[in-house]
């Protein structure tokens, strides 16, 4: 508390010093990329594995109301077109991503953006629409939650098999979510198959999933024509959520390729954007994506993007919702601003985005 107290009253000082306006002035020019993943209700945030990747309904909101106060709001692409011939804009440009395409997204962010005239772009995992399949970290995490609640889990991960496949001993010492934040980081360094292993492996120790997988699941091909008749974009998050990096050319071209001709078959409509999972893009990954036809695509690098911008790299602001909150754990429209505008960064000397983002299963 006392944390956010500070942050709020030096988003204050900034405010009223016209410091924040000087620095919303000189971020006119650029494209503004707000990344998001979950909109859940506080209880059902607190209890989700990555905290860190929900905001509630009530904080959504309050952001949504202050980007329609000051930036136009428009998909990706439809940004993109009009960010590059706008030479000297009335009101900056922001889009409002979301990565995986929950059901949440249409259950509880879908109302605010209607409420607020906003439209906004979807990252949708193709290969799980319409499915209850989760993705392969909600299943790891579920599964080492089932393990403890059996009390195996110190049995589990202390098998010579698993400190073999995974290159690294783990206990139980730690709390149930740093354990889970800590396999899932050394499972995205595990290559596809030794990954899928370690999963197929939780699972059957976990056995099967009793409470309801669809609070996890992605959105159904109905969802998706809804927002799409709605004026929001659907755009790509590959085909299942690999690394790219990792895969061979047949796969990757399956994963970029194959994911934009399943959307637009079943969807009947041009899919021009796509979102790099965990952000991970190397050239060869790059020119998969070029030569599938997309016309931009979107990493986890924090920043807003020049003009000069490769269209194939654009960066996003990742939103921490407890970061933007003030001393009472509502959302700010101060930290908000100064967040959007690099402001935060320079006067909390934050430097450590990238790194926290890399723990996260974006």
């Amino acid at each position: 508390m006392t944390r956010r107290l500070v942050r709020t009253l030096i988003g204050g000082c900034c405010r009223a010093s016209g410091v924040l306006s000087t620095a919303e002035r000189r971020n006119r020019r650029r494209l503004t990329i707000l990344c998001y993943h979950r909109v859940l209700p506080a209880d059902r945030k607190a209890a989700y594995f990555c905290p860190d990747l929900v905001v509630t309904p009530e904080s959504f909101r309050l952001h949504c109301r202050t980007l329609a106060r000051y930036f136009t709001i428009l998909p990706l692409s439809e940004a993109v077109d009009m960010w590059r011939k706008w030479s000297e804009p009335q009101r900056p440009i922001a889009v409002v991503t979301f990565d995986d395409g929950y059901r949440d997204n249409y259950e509880n962010a879908a109302p605010v953006l209607d409420e607020t005239g906003l439209r906004a772009t979807f990252f949708v995992i193709a290969g799980l629409v319409d499915t209850t399949t989760s993705t392969w970290y909600d299943r790891l995490a579920w599964s080492l939650g089932s393990l403890r609640r059996q009390g195996r889990l110190k049995e589990m991960l202390g098998q010579p098999a698993m400190a073999e496949l995974l290159g690294c001993s783990l206990d139980d010492r730690a709390d149930l979510d740093g354990i889970r934040r800590r396999l899932i980081v050394t499972a995205k360094a595990l290559d596809v198959e030794k990954r899928r292993a370690l999963l197929e492996q939780l699972e059957t120790a976990a056995g099967p999933r009793q409470a309801d997988a669809s609070e996890d699941s992605i959105m159904t091909w109905r969802q998706l024509a809804e927002l799409a008749d709605a004026g929001h974009e659907i755009g790509s998050h590959s085909q299942t959520h690999e690394i790219l990096t990792q895969l061979n050319d047949a796969s990757l071209e399956s994963e970029v390729t194959g994911s934009r001709e399943l959307l637009e078959k079943r969807l009947g409509r041009c899919v021009r954007a796509f979102c790099y999972p965990n952000g991970n893009a190397d050239e060869r990954v790059t020119h998969a994506v070029d030569t599938a036809g997309y016309a931009c695509a979107v990493t986890v690098t924090p920043g807003s993007n020049e003009p000069t911008q490769n269209l194939l790299g654009l960066k996003r602001w990742f939103i921490h919702e407890d970061r933007l909150c003030g001393p009472l754990g509502k959302a700010s429209a101060t930290l908000l601003r100064m967040e959007l505008c690099g402001l935060a960064d320079r006067v909390f000397c934050r430097r450590q985005v990238q790194a926290e983002i890399g723990s996260m299963p974006v």
